[in-house]
């Protein structure tokens, strides 16, 4: 499965990054891929919480606005999306 992550401000996308992962089933495996988006995006990672995890599993998306982040960062939201695998025909 794939996670599509991108930091947006103003409403325009400046970093993105589609990451592959196992499967997430709860919060410890939540902020560990978390973790390694935000490593690629060289940005902090947020603080996640169980809404977060429960929005990404309901509905595979979820948002981190900058107050969620302990350091400033230099844009509105992380968004966080699961993208569906294709099946081949």
């Amino acid at each position: 499965m794939k996670i599509w992550a991108k930091t947006v401000k103003e409403e325009k996308i400046f970093k993105d990054v589609v990451f592959e992962y196992e499967q997430i089933t709860n919060l410890d495996e939540f902020v560990a891929t978390l973790q390694k988006i935000c490593e690629l995006l060289d940005i902090p990672t947020p603080v996640a919480t169980y809404i977060n995890l429960r929005h990404f599993v309901m509905f595979n998306n979820t948002r981190f606005k900058a107050r969620d982040f302990i350091e400033s960062v230099d844009f509105d939201m992380l968004d966080i999306e699961a993208v569906p695998d294709r099946k081949k025909k």
